[in-house]
């Protein structure tokens, strides 16, 4: 995977169905809204201001639709957990994205973000469970892995395997949106969605 990719942002919406767009493969990401999602998109595609980065938990509201070199649309959703909204706009949030979860033609696969300094939280297990049993294929990626040594970076991705060991659980990759560590990992278990899906 080259360094730069063609990105651009194509639209964004609180009901991501009615989104018009074109028809290509897709990729969501999930995860709390202190995990680093957006860094980690503007990471694979080497763009420092393509997805919107905050300091403040949970201020991605609605779900942002970027366009990655005329081959993948990639999903960037509300994060679950810290934001300051109230309880019946995060249950919207939820059922909207099971709805786009189930009505996705396009959906190649969910790469569910975690912290890799913290084990995977019973909310970050509970989706995971729900992506296997749905068959979703799913990458975990354990983001911030700069924070920690090499040491107690192998042992987050040892103890994250044994967590998620469900029947269809994806592969742990330990991921840093700083030094770009594990960035072809993450490219090539999209690519590979996307050979599977042929």
């Amino acid at each position: 995977m080259k360094s730069r990719l063609t990105a651009s942002f194509i639209g964004s919406s609180m009901n991501p169905t009615e989104l018009r767009r074109k028809p290509l493969p897709e990729v969501m990401f999930m995860g709390r809204s202190n995990v680093g999602k957006s860094s980690l998109i503007n990471c694979l595609v080497n763009h420092k201001k393509l997805a919107r980065t905050s300091g403040t938990p949970g201020k991605t509201r609605l779900f942002y639709f970027y366009e990655i070199e005329d081959k993948f649309l990639f999903v960037d959703p509300p994060g679950y957990g810290y934001a300051r909204v109230s309880q019946s706009v995060r249950e919207r949030w939820v059922e909207e994205m099971e709805r786009y979860l189930r009505r996705a033609d396009m959906l190649l696969g969910v790469v569910m973000v975690m912290d890799i300094r913290h084990a995977p939280t019973p909310i970050d297990y509970d989706m995971s469970l729900w992506m296997a049993e749905s068959h979703i294929p799913t990458v975990y990626a354990l983001n911030k892995a700069d924070k920690l040594s090499r040491k107690r970076r192998i042992e987050a991705v040892k103890k994250a395997q044994k967590e998620l060991s469900f029947d269809s659980a994806g592969e742990v990759i330990s991921f840093s949106s700083q030094t770009s560590e594990g960035r072809n990992d993450l490219w090539e278990a999209i690519e590979g969605w996307k050979e599977d899906k042929r």
